[in-house]
């Protein structure tokens, strides 16, 4: 017998009408919690990138979200009663929407505070091609690294409105030092560096002699099986600032799941392809409010580690801002290309070239 359209696990519940993607449809998703603010830009940006139906799964929002995401068509709200921490930080959710919406399709998972640009990103519709010229490679996926923005200002002082895009108040950035590690899931790399890291985890900059000691000794022991295996000793690693890599963007088919915001069931990719970046804008007016919430709920990774960080930093200087000598201001994919932060290649940029050359030209 099949289930009912909005019969899901977890408790989890459509409201309304399912998810239809067309063929050659990209469906996008998007886990929100209290997202008024941001949700408007981000799913602006997903219809600029071309994708078609929206899944929104909203875990217990007490603002105007679920409002702002059903005036938007093609949305589709997902209720999610549980606990976020309780769902691999809403990763269930997401496996379990996928699996029964996104058969056959590719998916772009964002957050509300995450706009993705890529070579090309900036021309209307660009995604679906994006997503086409990976089929032809072979590839089921795009690797991404994480780019803080921010404003100028200090952060309790900015004035973002949701009719804004989200460039017009935070439109600076700092390149950031990356790299790379290998790690066990796919994509097998995970990136490290950035102003997060320089800022809120200065113990992690391998450079640091204490942190460089720290590893050696470390890895000295890792190299005994006893230890390898004992999760005592994996408590012991010197501590990392967060992975900026993500793998948001693939081609749904049976058995392809998350993992992790950062990890994702093997799946291919394609040697020399394009990769991209997600845009992140955590760093506005309420970012003091939301950095209490994720405390005082435990509602993050490890503790919620990360936030604490966050509000020890405002703790000691309440007016910080992020912008400095360092920063640059966002002027397009290019320039992150010239930064080496995104890769082009020559046949992405051809079959760009060939789709403008079929739009007819205006009047």
């Amino acid at each position: 017998m099949t289930p009912p359209e909005d019969a899901l696990p977890f408790g989890l519940r459509l409201i309304g009408p399912a998810p239809a993607p067309r063929p050659g449809e990209v469906l996008g998703i998007v886990v929100a919690r209290n997202e008024a603010l941001r949700l408007d830009a981000a799913i602006r940006h997903a219809r600029h990138l071309g994708i078609g139906p929206i899944i929104l799964i909203d875990n217990r929002s007490t603002d105007a979200t679920r409002e702002i995401a059903l005036r938007h068509p093609r949305l589709h709200v997902v209720e999610a009663p549980g606990r976020y921490a309780e769902a691999h930080f809403g990763i269930d959710w997401v496996n379990a929407a996928l699996d029964r919406h996104a058969g056959g399709h590719w998916v772009l998972l964002f957050d509300a505070d995450e706009t993705l640009v890529f070579p090309g990103s900036d021309a209307p519709g660009a995604l679906p091609r994006l997503c086409g010229h990976l089929d032809r490679l072979g590839s089921e996926g795009l690797t991404t690294v994480m780019l803080d923005l921010f404003p100028r200002e200090p952060l309790h002082a900015t004035r973002y409105r949701p009719e804004q895009d989200l460039l017009d108040v935070a439109p600076w950035f700092e390149p950031p030092q990356l790299r790379q590690e290998p790690e066990p899931d796919c994509p097998y790399i995970a990136t490290y560096g950035g102003l997060r890291e320089r800022l809120f985890f200065p113990e992690a900059i391998p450079t640091r002699p204490a942190r460089f000691l720290h590893q050696k000794l470390y890895n000295l022991g890792w190299r005994l099986p006893p230890l390898r295996r004992a999760a005592w000793y994996a408590r012991l690693a010197p501590r990392r600032s967060p992975n900026l890599t993500k793998l948001p963007l693939l081609r749904w088919r049976e058995g392809m799941a998350f993992r992790s915001a950062h990890s994702v069931a093997p799946l291919a990719l394609a040697a020399g392809q394009p990769s991209g970046v997600l845009l992140h804008f955590k760093f506005l007016q309420d970012f003091h409010a939301r950095v209490l919430d994720a405390v005082a709920r435990d509602a993050h990774y490890d503790g919620s580690a990360e936030y604490r960080r966050y509000l020890a930093a405002l703790k000691r200087d309440p007016d910080f801002t992020l912008h400095g000598a360092r920063s640059l201001r966002y002027a397009g994919p290019e320039q992150l290309r010239a930064l080496g932060l995104l890769r082009d290649t020559a046949a992405w940029a051809e079959a760009r070239a060939e789709a403008m050359a079929l739009v007819p030209a205006p009047g």
